[in-house]
């Protein structure tokens, strides 16, 4: 290993350890969606513009996270998703409706939901065995194609970093944990794939070449002999 690899890797050691000392204080920063955290849900009665209310609850909760959804057939029905909320946030709330549809809320008309934070090994579990079945697909196309244990340990090695960089981005930069997660693992994971195996290609094309060259070097050499004789 060349000493620039030497220090990508020492540096790429110092910044895992980093993120995982992050993630064990502190934890990842997940979505709202993933979350701990309460639903809001009422129903208007009536058909109504979702900005509206995504509006009055970002002048409520005004800097945290919320989301704001339709329910039902006739989408007469609201669920907010927030953190956390305050009878008095409660009571803006009702408020802000009645002057907008002419209603009669109180915070009495809200159901409450609690939800349980989604534990970050449900969102992955999906992908566990499509990932396994892949790679190990990919590793015997690597054994046949190239007959050797250095070009498997280095895409199972670029595999890991590359994962292994992700997770450290979202750790360190406190990225939220949403939807979009493992669809741009996915990708950074077929990236990886791609660079190493088109590498490997020019180097095994370049071999045969090379090996090609010498054949014919060989063969011209010996018919020179042979015609000297």
């Amino acid at each position: 290993m060349s000493k620039r690899n030497k220090i990508i890797c020492i540096i790429l050691v110092i910044i895992f350890i980093a993120a995982i000392i992050v993630t064990g204080v502190k934890g990842l920063n997940v979505d709202i969606n993933y979350a701990e955290g309460t639903s809001i849900v009422f129903d208007i009665g009536k058909q109504f513009e979702l900005s509206d209310v995504e509006n009055m609850v970002d002048d409520i909760w005004e800097g945290d996270s919320s989301v704001v959804q339709k329910v039902e057939i006739y989408d007469e029905s609201v669920i907010i998703k927030v953190r956390n909320f305050t009878d008095e946030q409660l009571d803006n709330l009702a408020n802000k409706l009645n002057e907008k549809y002419d209603l009669g809320f109180t915070r009495n008309d809200f159901t409450i939901l609690y939800n349980s934070n989604l534990k970050l090994r449900e969102v992955i579990k999906p992908y566990v065995i499509p990932l396994i079945i892949t790679t190990a697909l990919i590793v015997v196309y690597y054994s046949i194609r190239y007959r050797g244990v250095k070009e498997i340990l280095e895409l199972l090695l670029t595999l890991i970093a590359s994962e292994g960089i992700i997770y450290s981005i979202y750790a360190l930069l406190r990225l939220p944990v949403n939807i979009w997660t493992m669809p741009i693992a996915m990708i950074v994971y077929a990236g990886a794939i791609i660079y190493v195996t088109i590498k490997h290609e020019d180097a095994f094309k370049n071999k045969k070449h090379i090996d090609k060259s010498k054949v014919q070097e060989e063969k011209a050499s010996k018919n020179v002999e042979n015609e000297n004789v």
